[in-house]
Order: C-alpha cells, then sequence, then structure tokens
C-alpha cells in the first residue's frame, strides 16, 4: 500500500502486515498528509495498481483544491496507476476551488454516497467511468 495519508498509514501499521510506503513531502497538517513536488516525485518512481484519490471539491469538470501543493501529488498519482479511483462524497460535489487538479475524465471509477442529487446522478452517469453510489 502506497499512501500519502498518515491517519492511513498509522492504521495500516497497527492493524495490517501489509508492506507499507509513505511519500514522505511536505506535511499538510490540515489533511494530515504529505503534499508538493518532493511527495509528487516519490510516487512518479512507482507502479501502482488502483490509486484511490480523494476530493475535497468535485463535479462533472474535475477535482478540484484550494492548496496548490496537492495538484503534483494527484497528478502522479493518476499518471502511475492502472487504474483511478475518485472517493468523495456527495457534499463535496458541484463544488470547485482555486486549482483544478485533474479532470474527471481521467478516473476509471467514480464512488461518492447515495445522496447525490438526481441532476448529479444523470450527469455523471453520462460519462465513461463507472459511477458507483454507496449507501
Amino acid at each position: 500500500v502506497v499512501t500519502n495519508d498518515f491517519v492511513i498509514a498509522r492504521l495500516l501499521m497497527e492493524s495490517s502486515g501489509c508492506k507499507l510506503i509513505h511519500t514522505g513531502g511536505t506535511v499538510c497538517r490540515e489533511n494530515r498528509s504529505s503534499v508538493g513536488e518532493s511527495a509528487a516525485r516519490s510516487l512518479r518512481m512507482l507502479a501502482i495498481d488502483i490509486a484511490f484519490i480523494s476530493a475535497s471539491c468535485w463535479g462533472p469538470r474535475g477535482l478540484f483544491t484550494p492548496d496548490e501543493d496537492k495538484v503534483p501529488v494527484k497528478l502522479a498519482a493518476s499518471d502511475v496507476s492502472s487504474k483511478r479511483v475518485l472517493l468523495s462524497d456527495s457534499s463535496k460535489y458541484n463544488k470547485i476551488a482555486t486549482h483544478l487538479a485533474l479532470p474527471l475524465e481521467r478516473f476509471d471509477t467514480l464512488v461518492t454516497d447515495t445522496e447525490l442529487s438526481k441532476a448529479g446522478r444523470e450527469t455523471l452517469s453520462a460519462g465513461s467511468w463507472e459511477l458507483v453510489l454507496a449507501g
């Protein structure tokens, strides 16, 4: 498992025997993760089967972030992965922030919750990705 998230790293250290790689990089205390170009460089040296990428803001155009340092990490994870899965709850749908990190077309699967609006479901169902509504 490769992660830039300290909470996930700690959970896996305490409850699994998996091989665990943390990206390192600049620490974003607010999200308890590593960000920036050094974290992205670490990712670019790997071959990842499935990247689970989260978003604080997303919509038909893609993933947005208010933090520019998160963009290279999301791009790198997307670039080195065979499959890309967006994980984000519906309360963040149709919200935008300053930086477009990834266009939605880069994803194979979108996972959100069943509270996604009917209009959101219709819009997202028309894409080339699989839409999964978790209940």
